[in-house]
């Protein structure tokens, strides 16, 4: 199995909070960003959307980055008329149509689409004219661009858009006077390097395998659904494992319930989510191959389903705790903390952490087998020779499963 050697897979949002009338924070628009340089540079539009609404929702997290508080996003028309999906829950997202978006019935139809899906839409760099006129009774909001414009002309622009009775908001903000200006003439939210720079959050991000997720693709898409097949081929694709189950268990789409396996998580999200996860992060270009620990963590995991099968615990979630027990070395993050980000189940969560119980001990088990501590597999409760076998078995499997895809 080829490996990525770059240990810095990194993931970056820019974000830069709107503010109301009492300079309070009503949400936050999410930029594109590739490094630490907070400037926007990319040559595909639909990637560095793409990148930007995986990095905020399932590297980052959506209740970590923005507080709560509804994300606005900058859509180009591929998002727009459906060619590609749209990850973030209605609930939590505002859609801005860019300015440079043709007005059509296509597009139209597609506003209202969102509209009926509970999606709240924001105009932006907006400006009037017989053609955008259209798109106003669809939008909540409508942002003008206040930079470099006449004073003059942004007060032409107010009136004339006053009427509709939409959210105006300012956009562009470099100084106290313009802030006070468009204040006085009625603007209700307000946008800009003044009030606030772009804030960059970085996060370290799983590695893809882009063969692996076409064939995750093709059998999601497949009229014969095999669920089980599905299962299998995710969990032998870490970086998408783990993130189909922290997605799953987002505070934005749990039901309340623990995520105890791929399958439950699957079945959470549905199908038609998951191949949109998957299309989301080919798009985004994400095709790193896995790195060595990915293996290992394939390896931990099938190791934790066979001990629980011996000791009659939970087999499913013992795989599950197999492969989240290698991400904070993937991740280069403390355990506690990414767990905090997945509502797993509380056996899955007591395997992970530690404790007197025995789906700790299978944990502990496969943890010294795989670092080579022999001589401390028998205080873990199993025999050197129960945990030698399902590691040579695990190994067998999962180099098995790799050649497979």
């Amino acid at each position: 199995m080829s490996s990525s050697t770059d240990p810095h897979l990194h993931a970056y949002v820019g974000r830069q909070a709107i503010f109301d009338r009492r300079l309070e924070v009503v949400g936050y628009e999410l930029l594109y960003r590739n490094s630490e340089e907070n400037r926007a540079r990319f040559t595909d539009a639909n990637q560095a959307t793409a990148a930007t609404m995986l990095n905020a929702f399932v590297e980052l997290g959506l209740d970590t980055l923005a507080l709560g508080l509804p994300v606005w996003v900058n859509l180009p028309a591929d998002f727009l008329l459906g060619k590609l999906p749209i990850p973030l829950p209605p609930e939590r997202m505002v859609i801005e149509v860019l300015e440079d978006v043709p007005v059509t019935d296509e597009l139209v139809d597609a506003l209202e689409g969102f509209r009926a899906d509970g999606f709240k839409i924001a105009l932006d760099d907006f400006v009037l004219t017989d053609e955008t006129r259209r798109l106003i009774p669809l939008a909540t909001w409508i942002k003008v661009d206040i930079l470099g414009v006449p004073k003059e002309e942004i007060a032409r622009q107010y009136h004339a858009l006053k009427p509709f009775g939409r959210i105006l908001l300012a956009e562009k903000l470099s100084t106290h006077d313009e802030h006070m200006f468009v204040r006085d003439l009625g603007f209700q939210l307000f946008q800009g390097h003044f009030l606030e720079l772009p804030l960059i959050a970085k996060s370290t991000r799983m590695p893809h395998d882009r063969v692996a997720l076409v064939k995750i693709l093709g059998a999601l898409f497949d009229p014969d659904l095999d669920l089980r097949k599905i299962e299998t081929l995710i969990a032998t694709e870490v970086g998408l494992a783990v993130r189909v189950i922290k997605l799953a268990s987002s505070a934005a789409l749990s039901l309340g319930s623990p995520i105890g396996s791929i399958r439950q998580a699957v079945l959470r999200l549905g199908v038609q989510q998951v191949a949109a996860l998957v299309t989301l992060i080919m798009v985004s270009g994400f095709d790193d191959k896995p790195l060595e620990l990915a293996r290992q963590a394939l390896i931990r995991a099938r190791m934790c389903e066979i001990l629980a099968r011996h000791a009659k615990v939970a087999s499913d979630q013992l795989f599950t705790a197999g492969l989240l027990s290698l991400i904070d070395a993937i991740l280069d993050r403390p355990l506690h903390e990414l767990l905090s980000q997945f509502a797993v189940a509380p056996l899955v969560r007591e395997a992970l952490e530690g404790g007197p119980g025995p789906a700790a001990k299978i944990v502990e088990a496969v943890r010294h087998q795989n670092r080579g501590e022999l001589g401390q597999v028998s205080d873990s409760g199993f025999d050197a020779q129960t945990v030698f076998v399902a590691w040579f078995d695990a190994i067998r499997w999962a180099d098995d499963m790799i050649s497979k895809i």
